[in-house]
């Protein structure tokens, strides 16, 4: 983490093109909600908040897809994976850690988004719940990070895995409701909404932070922690598995 942070800090336009970023983005969307007048929506301000808060959640679902592989990627490329290998520590948790910072950046991106849209734009937030909404995302981060351990157990064995990560990125916000309601998908479609983390992720965050409605709190946060408890012990066994893989074919090293 520290080295990340480190890295993070050596460039030094960095913090500062993130605030552009956002702010680019939450404009963006802004505008476009002005477009939006009736439909799923009753105003262009519901959509608005509706949006900024899935693009809230897609910045911290990529940052636990795709920051570990593409950083196992470059430990590969670089040769500095062996410090891993041999590590006390051990290379499954020297691998699980690299996901701390990844998060921890992605979270501070999130709530300058958050301001930007609130303070310039007037985006409405629910004050007496916004502060849950930190252990909210942790939540769904952990509930994510399987499918990240997952793709990152594939690095060993094909050793490029980019494009994948970001297509599972791409099906997972279409199906998940990033930028438009979930009743709007096709019926034969629509159950995917309901198989995978992301969903209820982006559900809790709005209501705790801009007041959407919905059904049970508790719930929500079961299935979350139902995800996460399920999934996290089973990815990190294929891990280990591919880790094993590429030891015994000599090929954990290569790229």
């Amino acid at each position: 983490m520290k080295r990340d942070f480190l890295v993070f800090l050596s460039y030094r336009l960095r913090f500062l093109s993130e605030i552009v970023a956002a702010t680019l983005g939450v404009t963006l969307f802004y505008y476009v909600s002005r477009l939006i007048t009736g439909g799923a929506f009753s105003s262009s301000d519901e959509y608005f908040a509706f949006a900024v808060l899935g693009l809230v959640v897609l910045e911290v679902l990529t940052a636990a897809l795709i920051v570990m592989p593409m950083a196992l990627r470059q430990e590969l490329v670089a040769g500095t994976f062996e410090r891993a290998l041999v590590s006390a520590f051990g290379p499954i948790q020297c691998l699980l850690t690299m996901s701390v910072f990844p998060f921890l950046a992605a979270f501070v991106s999130a709530m300058i988004t958050i301001a930007v849209a609130a303070l310039i734009f007037g985006m409405p937030v629910d004050w007496s719940t916004a502060p849950l909404a930190l252990p909210a995302a942790a939540l769904g981060f952990v509930a994510f990070l399987p499918f990240a351990v997952l793709i990152t157990a594939a690095v060993f064995v094909v050793k490029q895995v980019g494009a994948g990560a970001g297509l599972l990125i791409t099906c997972l916000s279409l199906v998940a409701g990033v930028l438009f309601p979930v009743f709007l998908l096709p019926d034969w479609i629509e159950w995917m909404s309901d198989v995978q983390p992301l969903t209820p992720a982006l559900d809790l965050l709005r209501h705790l932070v801009v007041g959407s409605p919905l059904d049970s709190v508790w719930r929500t946060v079961a299935r979350l922690v139902a995800f996460a408890a399920v999934l996290l012990p089973l990815s990190i066994a294929v891990l280990q598995a591919c880790l094993r893989y590429a030891q015994r074919h000599g090929t954990v090293l290569e790229y």
